[in-house]
């Protein structure tokens, strides 16, 4: 089976050096960008490769509704759907609300225990496997079996 691969993103060096180990150690190939600008041309990048990227791992600093809609301004337009993660400071609920709307499968507030982190990646790329390829954020297609004509009464 194929190693899943992370995209990470972390502002600081020394965090993202013992983040990426830990991934790496848990048996995640990882790929390290310097902020959410340089991750989205990285995923571009590596979009139609053999090795794209399974889940993008953000960090946001604070989480300031500024900082997420630059993010999300910047992912929209490059037209991937790629799952990720937001790690920040601070999250509010209104910030992580539109996060979550715009596919974030989850926001972990800092600091962490690095078993958080861990179980958050693990839990994502598991509902990714259970969505048969239906992407976080996008409305599935609706099969013969949801079919209005196929419902009772």
């Amino acid at each position: 089976m194929t190693t899943q691969h992370i995209l990470l993103t972390e502002n600081r060096p020394n965090l993202q050096h013992s983040l990426g180990l830990m991934l790496k150690q848990a048996d995640y190939r990882v790929s390290l960008a310097e902020n959410a600008e340089d991750a989205v041309v990285l995923l571009k990048t590596l979009a139609n490769t053999p090795d794209p990227v399974d889940l993008l791992i953000v960090d946001l600093d604070s989480a300031s509704p500024e900082a997420c809609a630059t993010f999300m301004h910047a992912l929209s337009a490059s037209t991937l759907a790629i799952p990720y993660l937001v790690l920040a400071e601070d999250i509010r609920d209104t910030t992580g609300d539109a996060l979550k709307k715009h596919g974030c499968l989850a926001c972990i507030t800092k600091p962490f225990e690095p078993a958080t982190l861990l179980r958050s990646v693990h839990e994502a790329l598991d509902r990714l496997k259970q969505q048969d390829g239906h992407q976080p954020g996008r409305k599935p297609a609706i099969t013969r079996t949801e079919s209005p004509m196929n419902q009772p009464g």
